[in-house]
């Protein structure tokens, strides 16, 4: 896991201060080793701060060059299914580390761009090729690993993170609009390739990226994508779980490779908790060591879910009580980190977690992510099943869907999805309506554009619906969230869920084996017998909720009124101000509405106060400091422990 930088220039490279500080603005990423290559020849700088998880070694230090020394490669990830690969390239190259960063150098080599096609894992890495002089890059298929890049002529510059590129001095911070209009219409975030800056774009999940500079030639490609064809039917119901697991297992199996510590985020929910049982089945004699936010609010805390795993599976849990008021204080640094507004404080525990897990010597954590997408785990994805069963003249299986839903989440939770979307059919959520009447008319007519919407592939709505949610609506904000939560910390999330077999599988087969009474019917009687039944048989969602309506009108409050009052607010032009506090008026008298849409408002400003001004503004941050820690020897400290940190 590393953070990685580049640049290519035709005429002269960029010099040596400007590429190093464009590398150490992410020492967060990569405390372990830091490493600069230049080739004066072909006008390049790559540049890599390491996080060493694998061969921790001086051998696995990037830049990293193969024998010949034609080809360069910097890469931030993991490929997980490198022992296999490496035994089958081994008689073709001869390694010189343990390292999967040269199994992915000796898989270019011996495959070329192909090579992207054999990868399980998560990466962004990028190989400059002296030989041919072009430039090479690809992410993994969903995204779980950033890759920023900024083009013009004669200059190409990349980097894991913006605040990389900003930091070179020759990118001045202006905001996207369109993108600012979509978060505030729509709440996207990483939908498409733009980013909240103008000029600085994502290189798409399950893309490649090739760059000549001597021509001038961009070239960006697909190299993976669900197939709405493959279609997987078995004779008998028990084969969908069973093949489930065995997929699960595996994918958990190959992403305990480390030669750093390992342990699990726990939630309370059966995605997590899924993945702490099989954490266990694999490694039953080295105990486990799991970390959660709790609240002191019983509506929000997941304490009694989750002590029945850790108690189940003898795991050690390290529990984490997120403070508003010290979120007030972390906001702009939380801001930094993430490089675009977030639209709640639920990303908040996440990070605390983060730190709890960096406080407690634990690098590697495993987490649930990725599993609604793929699940139909969010209670809106239900209206697309009701509407496929509604097309399908299948009354019987409708009424049954919805007597459920009732019995399980109250009559009220039908209001959001069944009118709307059984008679529109759309994938545009109802309360996206009213919100762009709070921004100004003069925003609104320079920036207005529609939402991101991703094609219908599928026969089925809710399919469709799910792919929505994994390319644009949901996955790829949540996966900037984790990467940008560990990275502050130093720290690697790994998400068993996101094995690209494991997401095939369960896009190919009926969709009633996601939802059948309950969600996620398959991954449930995949996990029956191996998890408590308060957790197996549980059907509200939370993962990282948080208390926000309350934050918001209690020990926030002051911090909430100082924005919306700041002159930098309602100069900005984005949000009517007075609009803005009326909605704030009517939240603080009523608070059942809106307080998802003002912290969006927050979140915005708090990103535009930390990165639009002058580009010589940018300059490398000191690490975190971490909160003092309660030490403790891995395998010998099994009692909770409770931090405020």
């Amino acid at each position: 896991m590393c953070g990685i930088t580049g640049s290519v220039r035709i005429g002269s490279c960029l010099d040596v201060s400007t590429s190093t500080r464009m590398r150490d603005t992410l020492a967060h990423r990569g405390p372990d080793d830091a490493g600069h290559w230049i080739c004066p020849a072909d006008g390049v700088t790559l540049g890599s701060r390491r996080l060493a998880i694998l061969d921790l070694s001086p051998l696995g230090h990037q830049p990293m060059q193969d024998a010949s020394g034609t080809l360069t490669l910097v890469f931030n990830g993991e490929i997980y299914n490198y022992a296999e690969l490496r035994h089958e390239l081994q008689m073709a190259y001869r390694f010189q580390s343990k390292s999967d960063t040269e199994v992915l150098l000796a898989a270019y080599s011996c495959w070329g761009p192909d090579c992207v096609q054999r990868l399980n894992g998560m990466f962004a890495f990028a190989i400059w090729d002296s030989k041919r002089r072009h430039l090479f890059a690809a992410r993994d298929r969903f995204g779980e690993k950033p890759f920023y890049y900024h083009r013009r002529p004669s200059l190409f510059l990349f980097a894991s993170e913006i605040k990389a590129i900003l930091s070179s001095g020759m990118v001045v911070p202006e905001p996207n609009l369109q993108a600012i209009y979509r978060f505030l219409a729509y709440r996207e975030t990483d939908a498409a390739q733009d980013t909240f800056f103008k000029g600085i774009l994502a290189l798409p999940a399950a893309h490649t990226l090739f760059y000549s500079p001597q021509e001038d030639i961009l070239k960006i490609k697909r190299y993976w994508d669900l197939d709405p064809s493959t279609e997987i039917r078995y004779a008998q119901d028990s084969r969908y779980p069973e093949h489930l697991l065995e997929l699960l297992r595996s994918s958990v199996k190959i992403r305990l490779r480390s030669d750093v510590p390992v342990g699990s985020c726990l939630s309370g929910g059966i995605d997590s908790s899924s993945i702490v049982s099989l954490v266990h089945s694999l490694h039953e004699r080295n105990r486990q060591y799991t970390f959660s936010a709790r609240f002191a609010d019983h509506n929000f805390d997941e304490g009694q879910f989750i002590e029945p795993v850790t108690q189940c599976f003898l795991a050690a849990n390290y529990s984490v009580y997120p403070d508003p008021l010290r979120m007030v204080e972390e906001v702009d640094h939380l801001a930094w980190q993430q490089e675009h507004p977030f639209t709640g404080p639920s990303i908040y525990a996440q990070w605390c977690v983060m730190r709890l897990a960096a406080n407690s010597g634990v690098t590697v954590l495993l987490d649930g992510q990725g599993a609604d997408e793929s699940l139909a785990g969010y209670l809106g994805s239900r209206g697309f099943h009701y509407l496929d069963l509604l097309r399908q003249l299948r009354w019987i299986s409708l009424a049954k869907s919805v007597g459920t839903q009732v019995k399980c989440n109250g009559m009220r939770s039908l209001a959001g999805i069944v009118p709307y979307q059984l008679l529109v059919g759309s994938r545009w959520m109802p309360d996206s309506f009213p919100e762009p009447l709070s921004l100004t008319p003069e925003f609104s007519k320079i920036a207005a554009c529609p939402p991101t919407i991703a094609p219908e592939k599928f026969k089925s709505s809710l399919h469709n619906e799910l792919y929505q949610q994994l390319t644009s609506t949901m996955l790829p904000k949540l996966l900037r969230f984790a990467d940008r939560s560990s990275m502050a910390f130093s720290r690697e999330v790994r998400l068993p869920y996101l094995d690209h077999r494991v997401v095939e599988y369960l896009f190919a087969i009926p969709e009633n084996q996601k939802l059948r009474g309950t969600t996620k019917f398959v991954l449930r009687e995949a996990m029956r017998g191996r998890l408590p039944d308060k957790v197996l048989q549980r059907q509200d969602k939370k993962g990282f909720d948080t208390p926000q309506t309350a934050w918001l009108r209690g020990p926030m409050r002051n911090w909430v009124e100082s924005i919306l009052q700041s002159s930098s607010f309602q100069q900005r032009g984005w949000v009517d101000y007075r609009t803005a506090r009326k909605v704030w008026n009517r939240f603080l008298a009523h608070p059942v509405r809106h307080q998802a849409l003002l912290f969006r408002w927050l979140s915005l400003e708090v990103w535009a106060r930390a990165f639009l001004r002058p580009a010589t503004a940018f300059e490398v941050r000191p690490p975190l400091v971490l909160a003092p820690s309660v030490p403790f020897e891995l395998g010998t400290r099994v009692s909770v422990q409770r931090s405020r940190i």
